[in-house]
């Protein structure tokens, strides 16, 4: 999810054919997330964001080419809304508590501490003077609610109803397939029209629940109605 969220994305990857930094450096930036750096590591500081890394990969005898620069800047802002994201509740972080070595979720508040160091390639988290805080740290979403529709309003009850009229037409079945209802020209098995109205439903956003699509449509259809009974307010 780091390399997902952080390195794989189009405002880091874009420099990458640009960069004339050495080829290896390239490789363990732009694929494995490494950062730029002599020797490369793995190790984000969640509090200290440097514009662009100390030590020798930017230094005189080994200049940084202006396109890894920004490729690295894009990488910083990007790992802190990763940060934040952990922090706010949108991700949610399991890890091994290091005494024990049970997994647990980690409290969001857990991010905002200060003095915090996130290895991104082992999933480990240290605290800078109380050594690791969590290992093996695995990230999933959160779930996000659903956003449901009143059970009745927002839907196209008019049109699923007029929809429902054309099934009750008489070459509308093959009554070699579907035994026929006793009473009306339709399927005696109420299901075979449920899933057809379902699916009408479907192909437009959203189903209602069977219970309303049964009590609104398919009840006065077998019925034998011409307009569709009013739901009463």
């Amino acid at each position: 999810m780091y390399l997902a969220r952080v390195i794989n994305i189009e405002t880091v990857q874009c420099h990458r054919a640009a960069a004339t930094d050495d080829s290896t450096e390239q490789l363990l930036f732009f694929d494995a997330g490494c950062r730029p750096g002599l020797p490369c590591h793995f190790q984000w500081s969640l509090d200290t964001w440097d514009a662009f890394p100390p030590g020798p990969f930017a230094s005189v005898i080994t200049p940084v080419s202006v396109p890894m620069q920004r490729a690295w800047n894009a990488a910083v802002a990007a790992f802190k809304e990763f940060i934040k994201a952990l922090a706010n509740g949108k991700l949610i972080a399991n890890g091994a508590y290091p005494a024990t070595g049970v997994r647990y979720d980690i409290d969001p508040a857990e991010w905002t501490r200060e003095g915090l160091i996130l290895d991104v390639r082992n999933g480990d988290l240290y605290e800078v003077h109380n050594g690791k805080r969590w290992s093996t740290v695995k990230l999933r979403a959160a779930k996000q609610p659903r956003q449901k529709k009143a059970r009745w309003h927002g839907y196209d009850w008019d049109g699923a109803w007029a929809y429902a009229l054309t099934l009750r037409a008489e070459n509308q079945w093959d009554w070699t397939k579907h035994p026929r209802d006793k009473k009306q020209p339709l399927p005696a098995l109420h299901r075979t029209v449920e899933e057809m109205i379902e699916r009408w439903f479907e192909a437009r956003g959203s189903i209602p629940v069977i219970e309303d699509i049964r009590r609104n449509i398919v009840a006065p259809l077998y019925a034998g109605k011409h307009t569709r009974p009013r739901r009463k307010r």
